[in-house]
């Protein structure tokens, strides 16, 4: 028997995603929306960075020790 705990990075970023972005922790706590359905909140997070102008699927383009570009964050 496999146990698979990846929901559990998952839960780390998307606790990062929601501090940098004020977002509330709802409807649950973080590892809880991960471990009861993880491709819901991965959709979750990737339509969230799309709302605010970021694309997921290019992933960080920047060198290896640069902080990320400043952009607006508008709703």
């Amino acid at each position: 028997m496999m146990v698979q705990f990846h929901w559990i990075y998952s839960c780390i970023y998307r606790e990062k995603l929601r501090t940098k972005f004020g977002l509330p922790d709802k409807p649950c706590c973080d590892c809880g929306v991960h471990f009861f359905c993880d491709s819901c909140a991965l959709c979750q997070e990737h339509a969230e960075l799309k709302i605010r102008g970021l694309d997921p699927s290019k992933g960080w383009t920047g060198p290896p020790n640069a902080a990320p570009k400043a952009f607006a964050m508008f709703r």
